[in-house]
C-alpha cells in the first residue's frame, strides 16, 4: 500500500516520476545529481520515513537516470497497452494519516469501486469518481478530508511482458511538458500509470498520449 515506507530507489522513482519537469530533465541528461538530491531529499525522507545520506541518494538518482538513457521519447509505440479516460474525478485530501484512517481507506480500496490512493509529503490523496462522493461522506467528515473537484483520470495499463515502464513514463512526461498540459498528480507501477489532470485538459492529453504510445 502507498501508506507504507519505501526504499530509497523506489522513493526516487516516485518523486521524480511524479514531476514531468524533473523526469524530462533527468532523461535529457541536463540535471546535476547532487543538486537534485539536495532538492528532493526532504520528500525522499518523508516517503522512506528515515534519514537518507546524500551520497546514497545521488547513487539512486544516477541509477534511475541510467535506466532512462537511450529512451526515444517521441517514438515509444508499444503493442498491448490499454488506456482509459475517466471524465469526472474528485480528489479527497487528508493532512494526517492515522492508523484508523488508513484502515478505512484500505477497506475502500479493496471494494469493487475504482478508487486510488497516493501518499506524499505527509499527506494522503484519495481519488474517486464524482458519483461516489456520497459514499465518502463519512470518511471525509470523520478525518477532516478536503474535497477538490474538476479532475479527470487517465489510466494506462501496460502489458506484462514490457521491458520497462519508464520508457513509457518518459514519453508521457515529454508529451505533457511540451504541450504545456499541467499535471495535478501521477503515480505508477510496473503495470500501470495513472495521471490526474484538470478536466478541461484531459481529453486532449488522452488523444495525444494514445496516438503516441499506441500508434492509433
Amino acid at each position: 500500500m502507498y501508506i507504507e515506507s519505501l526504499s530509497v530507489p523506489h522513493a526516487v522513482k516516485r518523486v521524480i516520476g511524479s514531476s514531468s519537469f524533473l523526469l524530462q530533465a533527468l532523461s535529457s541528461g541536463i540535471v546535476n545529481y547532487t543538486g537534485l538530491a539536495e532538492r528532493i531529499k526532504p520528500d525522499i525522507e518523508k516517503l522512506t520515513k528515515a534519514s537518507v545520506n546524500l551520497n546514497t541518494l545521488v547513487v539512486a538518482i544516477k541509477r534511475f537516470a541510467d535506466s532512462l538513457q537511450g529512451v526515444e521519447t517521441s517514438h515509444a509505440t508499444v503493442e498491448g497497452i490499454r488506456m482509459s479516460l475517466t471524465g469526472s474525478i474528485i480528489v479527497v485530501g487528508f493532512s494526517t494519516a492515522s492508523r484508523e484512517m488508513a484502515s478505512v481507506l484500505e477497506s475502500l480500496l479493496e471494494s469493487d469501486k475504482e478508487y486510488s490512493m497516493f501518499r506524499t509529503n505527509g499527506e494522503v490523496s484519495f481519488f474517486a469518481e464524482s458519483r461516489e462522493i456520497r459514499a465518502l461522506d463519512d470518511v471525509v467528515h470523520n478525518f477532516q478530508g478536503v474535497i477538490k473537484e474538476g479532475f479527470s483520470k487517465i489510466t494506462i495499463n501496460l502489458p506484462p511482458d514490457i521491458d520497462s515502464a519508464y520508457s513509457i513514463l518518459s514519453t508521457v512526461s515529454y508529451i505533457l511538458s511540451t504541450s504545456q498540459i499541467p499535471l495535478y498528480n501521477a503515480f505508477f507501477s510496473n503495470s500501470q500509470i495513472v495521471l490526474i489532470l484538470n478536466v478541461q485538459d484531459a481529453a486532449k492529453a488522452y488523444e495525444m498520449i494514445r496516438g503516441e504510445i499506441t500508434g492509433t
